[in-house]
C-alpha cells in the first residue's frame, strides 16, 4: 500500500475526541476523586498510571490498524472494538483500581493490567511482535534490535543498528562512470521523464542527494550471482513529523528547503529506496513489491522492510498514532520476486 494512502486511512480510524475521553486509571492533570489523589501523590504510582495510559491508547489505536487488515475478509467495525474496549478499561478502573487500599494493591494492579493488555510482561519495550510471527528466529532477533535503540535513534527511512545481530546489509557499492548516466537514464524513462540535463544529475550524486548503488547477491539460490541496483532518492516522509505540524505541511516546508538542506536530512534519516534487477544487457528491471526502505540477509534469507519508518513523535495524548514495521520475506525465481509477509512489530509508545 502507497505510504501516503496508508498514513491517511491510519489517520482517519485514529479520531479526535474530546481530552476527557484520554482519562485512564487516575485523573493527574485534574485530581478530583480520592482515587485520583491517592495515585498522584506517589511519584511510582504516577509513573504506573502513565504505563497504563500508554499501554491502553497504543491498543486502541492498534484495533483500527488491525482493521485495515481484516477488513478485507470479515465485517470488522474498529470504532465498535474501540469502544468496547473503553468500556472494558472503565469497567477496570471501578471494579479493580478503586477497591486498592495500599500502595501494594495498586501497583500489582497496575502491571496486571499493562501485562493483560499488551499480552506481555512489563515495563513496555518499543515493540512487540503483532498477530504472527512469534516462532521465527529472523523476527525474535529483530525485535531485539528494536528493543535495544533508543528511541531517540529511530529515522525514518534508516535501519537501527544490526551489529551483532544476525541480520547482514547487501554489499552495495556506489556506481559511477558511463554506468550511472545509463541507469539514471533508464530511471528518468520509467518516470516518464527525460534526461536533459547530465551535469546537473550528475552534481546531484556526487553530493549526495541521489545515490545509486550495485551488488551482487545469488536471489535465487542457483549458485549465480544477480545484480541488484538500489536508487536512493530524498523524500518527506522519511523526516520526522514536528508534534505541531500535518503531513501536508511536512511536504510543502520540504519543498523550500535547499539540496544542501535536504542532503543534511538524508544523511540523518536515511532516504526512500527503490530496487531493481539489472540483467545481463544492462536492462533495469522493477522487481514487483521492490519499493522497500532495506533488504537484509538472514542466514541466506532475504528479507524487507516495508514500514521501517518513525513517520511520526507525536504521542497518544495528542494524536494516538502508532507506527507498525513488517518484516517480509522475499522468494526469488524465474527473474521476478514474490514476497511473503513474515512478521510484524507494533510501536507501543
Amino acid at each position: 500500500m502507497n505510504k501516503e494512502l496508508f498514513l491517511s486511512r491510519l489517520s482517519l480510524c485514529l479520531l479526535i475526541i474530546s481530552p476527557s475521553v484520554w482519562a485512564v486509571g487516575a485523573d493527574c492533570k485534574e485530581p478530583a476523586s480520592e482515587l485520583d489523589k491517592r495515585v498522584c501523590q506517589s511519584a511510582s504510582l504516577k509513573a504506573a498510571n502513565e504505563a497504563l495510559n500508554v499501554a491502553f491508547h497504543n491498543q486502541r489505536a492498534w484495533l483500527c490498524q488491525e482493521a485495515e487488515i481484516l477488513r478485507r475478509e470479515d465485517d470488522w467495525d474498529c470504532m465498535a472494538a474501540k469502544e468496547d474496549f473503553w468500556a472494558e478499561q472503565r469497567q477496570w478502573d471501578k471494579s479493580v483500581l478503586a477497591q486498592c487500599k495500599t500502595n501494594d494493591c495498586f501497583t500489582q494492579a497496575y502491571q496486571a493490567r499493562i501485562a493483560q493488555i499488551n499480552g506481555q510482561d512489563t515495563p513496555l519495550p518499543n515493540f512487540r511482535l503483532t498477530t504472527y510471527g512469534w516462532g521465527d528466529k529472523e523476527c525474535q532477533a529483530y525485535l531485539k534490535v528494536l528493543n535495544r535503540t533508543p528511541r531517540e535513534e529511530f529515522r525514518g527511512c534508516k535501519l537501527p543498528d544490526l551489529s551483532g545481530s544476525g541480520f547482514k546489509t547487501l554489499p552495495f557499492k556506489p556506481v559511477t562512470g558511463e554506468l550511472l548516466k545509463q541507469l539514471d537514464k533508464q530511471i528518468a524513462q520509467r518516470n516518464y521523464k527525460e534526461q536533459t540535463n547530465w551535469q546537473a544529475q550528475l552534481k546531484k550524486y556526487q553530493s549526495g542527494y541521489l545515490k545509486l548503488e550495485i551488488a551482487e547477491v545469488d536471489l535465487d539460490k542457483d549458485g549465480k550471482m544477480e545484480k541488484v541496483v538500489k536508487y536512493s532518492r530524498p523524500s518527506f516522509l522519511c523526516d520526522p513529523l514536528d508534534a505541531d505540524m500535518e503531513i501536508r505541511e511536512k511536504k510543502v516546508y520540504w519543498q523550500e528547503l535547499s539540496d544542501k538542506d535536504i542532503v543534511r536530512k538524508n544523511e540523518r534519516n536515511g532516504y526512500l529506496d527503490i530496487f531493481y534487477n539489472l540483467d545481463s544487457k544492462g536492462v533495469l528491471k522493477l522487481a514487483e513489491y521492490w519499493q522497500e526502505n532495506a533488504l537484509v540477509l538472514f542466514e541466506g534469507k532475504l528479507l524487507s522492510f516495508e514500514r521501517n519508518s518513525m513517520v511520526t513523535n507525536r504521542n497518544y495524548k495528542n494524536w494516538g498514532g502508532k507506527e507498525y514495521v513488517e518484516m517480509d520475506y522475499f522468494r526469488f525465481e524465474s527473474g521476478k520476486g514474490e514476497k511473503e509477509r513474515w512478521c510484524g512489530f507494533w510501536y507501543n509508545y
